[in-house]
């Protein structure tokens, strides 16, 4: 195979694109994580730290036909990826196609680190579950389907704690319908966490360590919550630095990468950007990113074939209020258009709460069942 491919990113973008386009060209991965992480199970690993075994999934076990890079892509001209290895080194990476799959950063590591390996991710689990084990008073902060499913696993798994959550807006779940967003709150409440909105946290400021130490909270409104340990569980941003060098002119105010219909980076048809980083009209939820990596999955490989080929567009799920939260291992609840909010525990339990999607995703990969 003369054909080269280049992807920046392993997250479930790049990591399964990777394994699909491996058959087509010669790949080439590059992360400063050595593993892929299943990141809807991040919830439940952080309260069963033993889980990580089977969700955090080292590449060597199953990139195939790949080589892999472990190192942080720092500047991307267009044409060229300069990477910085590991140990240090820099290395210019060109191939016939890249694609940017670089995802989000959050400001807590507990969500996704920016760089480490395999050891470290099931240390700081373990660090995490020994942290919330120790805690009795825990904030989480952010109400978006991280900080509800946090506040549904903890709640299960550890009731006797006061279990606190802040978020900035009126209202958790924005990308779902205020049926199954109340629903996950009214379920929540009866096991005793204490919802605070419209409240921002002044003090302390957001930090990545997920270490049981005690403190106050500051909010906007000047009420002062105390805890034992705080767990930032609001946003990310999309991870796009490495374009502000040479292609800042094609980032929006958000930083978002701005794409064609077919996922190409506007003006380079040999570029493409998709799941968080891409600028399109749609709420970032990981079961959109299916769609998209079949698209630029079929757009590259029809590329390959042909410079001229016609090539398929993506239709972003714009107002889709689509959801499926779970509230700990035995239930949650779901927005299935057009049905609606679906309460009932034992179809959230199926579709996500036993797993957290974790032999899906194995199996998406081409690993093994099981670890």
């Amino acid at each position: 195979m003369s054909k080269s491919v280049v992807i920046y990113g392993g997250g479930v973008a790049g990591a399964v694109l990777a394994t699909q386009l491996a058959k087509h060209a010669k790949v080439q991965l590059v992360s400063p994580l050595d593993y892929f992480e299943v990141p809807m199970a991040m919830p439940r690993v952080a309260v069963q730290s033993d889980y990580a075994h089977q969700a955090v999934i080292p590449f060597h076990s199953f990139l195939t036909g790949v080589d892999f890079i472990h190192g942080k892509l720092e500047r991307f001209t267009g044409e060229t990826g300069h990477v910085v290895s590991t140990d240090g080194t820099e290395r210019a990476i060109q191939a016939d196609i890249s694609i940017l799959a670089t995802g989000s950063r959050y400001p807590s590591d507990l969500i996704r680190p920016i760089e480490g390996s395999t050891k470290e991710r099931h240390a700081m689990f373990k660090s995490t579950h020994g942290a919330i084990e120790a805690a009795q008073k825990i904030l989480l902060v952010g109400g978006g389907p991280v900080g509800i499913e946090l506040a549904g696993e903890i709640s299960e798994s550890f009731p006797g704690k006061s279990v606190t959550l802040v978020e900035s807006s009126s209202e958790v779940l924005k990308g779902t319908s205020r049926k199954t967003a109340n629903h996950a709150v009214k379920v929540l409440q009866q096991r005793g966490v204490k919802f605070m909105l419209g409240e921002r946290v002044l003090s302390p400021e957001p930090s990545s360590s997920q270490k049981a130490e005690a403190g106050q909270a500051k909010l906007s409104s000047g009420a002062v919550v105390e805890y034992d340990l705080i767990i930032w569980c609001i946003g990310g941003k999309p991870n796009t630095d490495y374009m502000q060098q040479d292609l800042a002119h094609l980032l929006d105010a958000r930083g978002y990468i701005a794409v064609e219909e077919t996922f190409q980076m506007k003006g380079k048809i040999n570029v493409f950007a998709l799941g968080d980083v891409a600028g399109i009209d749609e709420v970032k939820k990981a079961l959109y990113v299916r769609g998209h990596v079949k698209t630029v999955a079929h757009n590259v490989q029809q590329l390959l074939k042909n410079p001229q080929a016609k090539l398929k567009s993506y239709k972003p799920k714009t107002n889709d209020t689509m959801m499926l939260v779970t509230l700990g291992s035995e239930g949650g609840v779901a927005d299935i258009p057009p049905v609606g909010t679906v309460k009932a525990n034992w179809f959230a339990r199926m579709a996500k709460a036993k797993t957290m999607l974790v032999p899906m995703c194995r199996k998406a990969l081409g690993a093994s069942a099981k670890a």
